[in-house]
């Protein structure tokens, strides 16, 4: 008999386990838990700094080099895409 497959299950579900346990948390407890107020203010630029560290390496860097030069794409449409962002026409 293959015991192959206890360990896959093992691992799915302690994956799901942990998943619920960080995810319910904050719901677990009856009052509010309190927060520093600069935590507070840092939570707030939290997506925004993971949405920058997912993005950057792709806008900046090919094949594990830094771009030097204006002539891959990525660089002048990144400049554009800023630029209309903040003036927009």
């Amino acid at each position: 008999m293959s015991w192959s497959w206890v360990e896959p299950t093992i691992a799915i579900l302690g994956l799901a386990a942990i998943t619920v346990v960080s995810r319910a948390f904050f719901m677990i407890p009856e009052r509010e838990l309190p927060l520093p107020g600069w935590l507070k203010r840092g939570l707030k630029y939290a997506p925004l700094a993971a949405l920058a560290s997912v993005i950057a390496p792709e806008i900046f860097m090919a094949q594990g080099e830094l771009i030097g030069t204006l002539q891959d794409a990525r660089l002048p449409s990144v400049l554009c895409a800023a630029g209309y962002k903040i003036c927009p026409v």
